[in-house]
């Protein structure tokens, strides 16, 4: 799997940050700013999308991986304890980790998500 490099989007994470600090602060996890109206995951969707969709991943399932590992948005954007080349190794990971999952045992999205959280 090629997965792009990407530059960092500097202006969404100030974004990201900004929000999670007026929607209340340093809490973890599945803050609402931390998607900021899916624009980290257009971003990266829009590099990603044809090598995602040869490993079977379409933009719903994407999204929910996404959501779901929004601790690593909120240590990359929020807490700057990762790089953001940390955050996509991460985030790459998880996506192959459900693709290799989905095609072994034909899971599918939701029982995939439950059985991660």
């Amino acid at each position: 799997m090629s997965l792009l490099e990407l530059e960092e989007p500097k202006e969404l994470k100030q974004m990201i940050k900004e929000l999670n600090t007026v929607l209340g602060g340093k809490t973890r996890g599945k803050s609402k700013g931390l998607l900021v109206y899916n624009k980290l995951p257009q971003y990266i969707w829009s590099f990603w999308n044809r090598e995602l969709r040869k490993l079977g991943i379409d933009w719903r399932e994407f999204l929910s991986i996404v959501s779901k590992n929004s601790d690593l948005i909120f240590e990359w954007a929020v807490e700057e304890k990762i790089s953001w080349r940390e955050f996509l190794s991460k985030l790459r990971d998880a996506l192959t980790t459900y693709s290799r999952t989905k095609t072994e045992k034909r899971v599918s999205l939701d029982s995939y998500i439950k059985k991660s959280i």
